[in-house]
């Protein structure tokens, strides 16, 4: 579809990587890596007619901002050497798509339950900022450990050409949530046929729902134990009820609350990975027969223990011994044995180097290679060979005396605590006369303040100064459709060599006609005294209205100041004013390299 290979940089600052999977005909995904905020991107490439819908879509959903939906971070076109190109910029798609979970297995009822409702805030999330996915499938939902991702939101019902809009378009995301738990409980997709031109040939496509005298089977008749309320669900979307929820909001309101999504516990029983058993070690480690590799984690035998004839143990062999047990502490999960071992409970693996224990009523084993006499009388066990167990080392137990040091430092402490509560309750005298009371100090005035009837000093009760701090950016335009606002961050994140510009208007500063100016709202993070704002900007010229926030109106403040644009613009106020936010107001752009466009750069407030 495009000249794009690995390697390539577009726009200045995004490194393609490598290709990745997308099941839209008309895109090209690649992983990607952007130079500039040093982050994991994915780049999709747009074609075809349907091209400017999903881009104009993709601009739409930029302005939703939800952790369960995959943010729309940039959208443009560029020449990648054979003419321009659309593109569409976000976050990066991880965990796994909803296909792929049910592929190894159905997903259990309340896993289901849960997938339903983050899917569905989502959604009502993005539909109360007038935006709609109306393209929803499997392929369209990921899970990233606990987090479930609706991806895909505005490009995808443009490449689809869906067209629905208020209450239809929220009805029919409704009914996309509510076919995503059919298919993750029974793999059939009840929802519109997906057999559709807009979809990759050689995408994946779930089987279609199998139906009745009543529309669509419910799933309580294809699955035992299923959720009640999602079957209720069913009949009512997919039956002959005709009660469908009307928006995700009621779906929400019908399944909470839920539990947590995990993409383990929600394969079945048999599908999921079964646990490795422990392994059982012989007791001199040679845990498998002669000829055959030791399964991992086993210990390497101990070298055989040869006894001379004198009966005496040769320093040879006890070397050799402790030299295995030396390796096994290296290795990791093999404990040093004590010298005087207790030997393990019924049931127990024993320690490597440790014969086992028998079982209550048996006589414990011999270990191999015994042979040449019991072992001596309260001597413990060491493997195939008997010692006698090192003398005791007798010196001072610290027990009492660190105890005894604790309970010295906790009455110091207590003391001291009772010293400290008391001491602003002692009496000072003042004078000989009890009832006289202390004179005011000759510098100090009856009301606080000083005898020279200047202002009251300052006490270490007052409240710090709120110093003015930017929580978050927007755009604020008349017609309701916005700029560029997946940039609107840029002008304030500390980097002047990004920024959030306007379109670029020909022969005409005031927007081209289309209106009488744009807005960028600015909201602290709590209300503060502001004096001086600055604008570094790439732009001259224009005109500006610094604009207190509006209760209903943002655009409509009091006009706080005015002036036109430069590469630093310093806002001065003529006192301190309090305020939780303020709008940049341009009536007129500016010119950047030659054309009517606004670019700024960083905005910064004190």
């Amino acid at each position: 579809m495009t000249t794009a290979q690995p390697g390539t940089v577009m726009v200045d600052r995004y490194r393609l990587n490598q290709h990745a999977a997308t099941d839209l005909a008309a895109a090209e995904a690649w992983e990607a890596h952007d130079q500039i905020l040093d982050r994991p991107v994915r780049v999709t490439f747009v074609t075809g007619p349907q091209a400017p819908a999903a881009i104009d879509a993709a601009r739409r959903a930029a302005l939703v901002a939800d952790p369960r939906l995959c943010r729309v971070l940039d959208v443009g076109s560029t020449d990648l050497g054979t003419g321009e190109v659309s593109y569409v910029i976000t976050e990066p798609y991880t965990g796994e798509s909803l296909t792929q979970i049910v592929s190894r297995g159905l997903v259990d009822a309340q896993q289901a339950r849960a997938l339903m409702g983050e899917a569905a805030t989502a959604l009502e999330s993005a539909r109360q900022r007038g935006v709609h996915h109306l393209a929803l499938r499997p392929e369209a939902v990921r899970v990233d450990g606990h987090r479930v991702v609706v991806t895909g939101l505005g490009i995808d019902a443009g490449l689809a050409d869906a067209e629905a809009a208020g209450s239809d378009a929220a009805a029919r995301d409704a009914r996309g949530v509510v076919a995503l738990g059919y298919y993750a409980l029974t793999a059939r997709w009840p929802g519109e046929a997906l057999d559709v031109s807009w979809i990759a040939p050689d995408a994946v496509r779930p089987l279609p729902a199998q139906t009745g005298p009543h529309g669509v089977l419910g799933v309580s008749e294809l699955v035992p134990h299923v959720d009640e309320q999602i079957d209720e669900l069913v009949r009512r979307t997919f039956g002959d009820e005709g009660q469908a929820p009307a928006d995700p909001g009621e779906v929400v309101a019908t399944l909470e609350p839920w539990g947590q999504v995990s993409v383990l516990g929600s394969l079945p029983q048999f599908v999921q990975p079964t646990p490795e058993r422990p392994v059982r070690s012989s007791v001199l480690g040679a845990g498998s027969p002669a000829g055959t590799e030791s399964l991992p984690g086993t210990p390497p035998p101990a070298p055989p223990v040869r006894r001379p004839s004198s009966g005496r143990i040769a320093r040879g062999a006890a070397m050799g011994g402790a030299a295995g047990a030396a390796y096994g502490a290296a290795q990791g999960g093999y404990a040093q044995q004590p010298t005087q071992a207790q030997p393990p409970a019924y049931g127990q693996q024993a320690p490597y180097g440790q014969a086992p224990a028998a079982a209550p009523g048996q006589v414990p084993p011999p270990p191999p290679g015994a042979g040449y006499g019991p072992a001596a009388t309260g001597s413990p066990t060491t493997g195939s060979f008997d010692s006698t167990a090192a003398p005791r080392r007798r010196g001072v137990n610290p027990t009492p005396i660190v105890l005894a040091m604790i309970l010295v430092g906790v009455v110091i402490a207590a003391v001291w605590a009772v010293s400290q509560a008391l001491s602003p309750f002692d009496v000072t005298t003042v004078a000989e006369d009890p009832s006289q009371e202390p004179a005011p100090a000759a510098s100090e005035g009856t009301d606080g303040s000083s005898g020279e009837g200047g202002e009251p000093e300052p006490t270490e009760s007052e409240s710090p100064e709120v110093r003015p701090i930017i929580e978050a950016g927007s755009e604020i335009d008349p017609l309701g459709n916005g700029e560029k606002p997946e940039k609107v961050e840029f002008a304030f994140d500390s980097d002047p060599s990004t920024f959030w510009h306007t379109y670029t208007y020909e022969n005409d500063p005031v927007f081209g006609g289309f209106k009488e100016g744009l807005g960028y709202q600015v909201e602290l993070r709590e209300p503060a005294p502001v004096t001086e704002i600055e604008l570094n900007t790439n732009s001259e010229g224009g005109a500006w209205e610094l604009r207190r926030v509006g209760s209903d109106a943002p655009e409509n403040g009091e006009v706080l100041a005015s002036g036109s644009y430069s590469s630093d613009t310093v806002i001065e106020l003529d006192e301190p004013v309090v305020m939780d936010g303020f709008v940049l107001w341009t009536s007129e752009l500016p010119t950047s390299e030659g054309e009517f466009r606004l670019e700024l750069n960083e905005i910064t407030v004190s």
